[in-house]
């Protein structure tokens, strides 16, 4: 570049100065909005999770209630093991529906409740209506508040079989 008579022979100019600053503004607007998309992808993936893990707890409980047989061979049924027939996925039934805080704990009973970031679902279905041998247990779990959504919507929807055990 050819130089400007009277000026120092070292250094840059000030047109070469403001070329080099707007380039480096540039790219680091660029990475700005990179580091603010993967911070919104973190913060989804972790709702995920936590959505994931609360349906896991809820079909884990499910599980564990009792669906066997007595000593007499006769069937024994937990009464939490319920089949409300209906839709209880797509709308808040109570006895089937509750509210979770950010870390999955149960914050309170129906819908609205203080501090609720997630509302989990759950469905008993009996595989045959005359030989209740088995039951299907669904769980979705939704961004609070979910009314009127319905259960292809959920943050997570976790599905298993139990079969009566003797």
């Amino acid at each position: 570049m050819p130089r400007i008579p009277g000026s120092a022979p070292n250094g840059f100019t000030l047109l070469e100065t403001l070329v080099a600053t707007g380039i480096l503004v540039t790219a680091l607007a660029g990475i700005a909005q990179l580091l603010a998309l993967s911070v919104r992808a973190t913060q989804e993936a972790g709702a995920g999770s936590a959505a994931l893990i609360a349906a896991q707890d809820k079909i884990e409980w499910l599980r564990a209630l009792d669906f066997g047989y007595g000593p007499l061979g006769e069937p024994v049924t937990d009464p939490e093991l319920v089949w409300p027939g209906g839709a209880s996925l797509d709308q808040d039934l109570d006895g089937f529906v509750d509210q979770l805080d950010a870390h999955g704990a149960v914050v309170g009973p129906g819908t609205g409740a203080n501090g609720a970031v997630f509302t989990r679902r759950w469905r008993l279905t009996r595989l045959d209506h005359y030989l209740p041998e088995a039951v299907a247990i669904e769980v979705c779990v939704f961004r609070s508040p979910a009314e009127g959504k319905p259960a292809r919507s959920a943050e997570a929807c976790l599905a298993t079989v139990r079969v009566r055990q003797p």
